[in-house]
């Protein structure tokens, strides 16, 4: 299994544009072949850091997942929603 966790910094008047963007990548993105999960939270301690959390069965599932429409126009929005750039931590389990 393969897990990815991406923060996003959110600029406080962009969070709503956000997740309007987010929330369907995240619908579609649950129901790919190979997702096991897709979650995005909010900081409590740092409103606009939010951190998405997906669990996938293999790179494969990860590869077809990255030509997703949804996905690609988000990324390409991100430098108008962020503080910062994101950050991505991509780890692999057994399990």
């Amino acid at each position: 299994m393969k897990i990815i966790n991406a923060s996003f910094f959110i600029k406080k008047d962009q969070t709503e544009k956000f997740l309007a963007d987010i929330t369907p990548l995240i619908e579609s993105s649950r129901t790919e072949a190979g997702c096991l999960g897709y979650h995005l939270y909010e900081s409590n301690e740092e409103p606009g850091h939010f951190i998405m959390i997906e669990h996938w069965e293999n790179q494969e599932a990860i590869n077809e997942h990255n030509k997703n429409i949804l996905l690609l126009n988000l990324f390409k929005k991100i430098p108008t929603y962020s503080d910062k750039q994101p950050t991505l931590t991509i780890s692999s389990t057994d399990s």
